[in-house]
């Protein structure tokens, strides 16, 4: 008998020590909700997380992600500040996870968020590029880190209507050497790391560097320029009115909020703004009351232009 109770009191403690030993390892470890992504690793290795949402490039699997300020699993020596921008190409080699199921890239989808494990590993460029990618977990529409209801897909609705202002009246765009653009108003809380995200790659397809500040920022740092139209009297100081301001060989572009429905309720998300491209007094057009209606659970299929006008 004596026996049997001693045996029994080494076995408890044998299983007390083994699993404690297994609580308190986290080397090679994956949090609960990545369970179902197979990660090949060695031994000894922890993947970083960063979340970011998909700006554009879905469909061709060339990502441009912008960093979620709150996505940070995993750290990297404390560098994810939510305002980075990066650009991450789909390989056949990433696991790829939508809803936590298995899926590919062509499930990805412009304003997903995703959460990317990867080795930590940051290229020093803009876009920044990533080391080696183990996996890619997505959301859509409807789960818990992908609430609807929102302004889903955001930056691709200005996006459009950038490109949409781009095109029309084409002959102010000759001879550009460089594009301003304010989103700073834009309507729809735009994190910082998407308005950098979509003013690099409304950049990027036109082949033009683009600079981002308020109409006055700009001109400010000299890239807008002031003329006086008429002597001012004497005593009288040069002011707006009697100053000619040019992009030379910019222009400028903005999206800002419209106010004229202020007080009104509607059933669903709706975003009203103007939106302008403009090169000097004589050379501008203007978007006004522009109107956009996001469905209780998808992503917005179009806007309404309430009137066009020309300068």
């Amino acid at each position: 008998m004596k026996k049997w109770t001693l045996f029994l009191g080494l076995y408890f403690c044998l299983c007390l020590l083994l699993g404690g030993c297994g609580a308190g390892s986290t080397s090679g470890a994956m949090p609960e909700k990545f369970a179902d992504t197979e990660i090949d690793l060695d031994q000894d290795e922890t993947p970083s997380y960063l979340t970011c949402r998909i700006v554009d490039g879905a469909a061709e699997g060339n990502l441009l992600l912008a960093e979620l300020e709150d996505g940070l699993y995993g750290g990297h020596n404390g560098l994810h500040d939510g305002r980075s921008v990066y650009r991450l190409t789909v390989t056949e080699d990433m696991a790829v996870t939508l809803d936590g199921a298995a899926a590919s890239a062509a499930d990805l989808q412009d304003g997903m968020p995703v959460e990317i494990a990867f080795n930590g590993a940051i290229e020093d460029s803009f876009p920044a590029g990533l080391g080696e990618v183990y996996s890619i977990a997505a959301w859509s529409i409807g789960t818990r880190q992908s609430p609807g209801g929102g302004f889903y897909d955001l930056c691709g609705l200005y996006l459009q209507v950038l490109e949409d202002l781009w095109d029309v009246d084409s002959g102010l765009n000759g001879g550009v050497e460089a594009i301003g653009l304010d989103l700073s108003q834009a309507p729809g809380n735009l994190t910082d790391s998407e308005k950098s995200a979509i003013a690099w790659r409304f950049g990027e397809l036109h082949g033009t560097a683009v600079v981002t500040g308020t109409f006055d920022e700009l001109v400010e740092q000299g890239y807008i320029t002031a003329s006086p139209i008429s002597t001012p009297a004497p005593g009288e100081g040069q002011d707006f009115q009697n100053l000619w301001y040019q992009w030379e060989d910019g222009i400028f572009f903005s999206i800002q909020p419209n106010g004229g429905h202020e007080g009104e309720l509607y059933s669903l998300p709706v975003l009203f703004f103007d939106a302008e491209k403009w090169r000097s007094g004589l050379g501008a057009y203007f978007f006004s009351d522009c109107s956009c209606v996001w469905p209780e659970d998808g992503t917005w299929s179009g806007y309404s232009i309430g009137g066009e006008m020309i300068s």
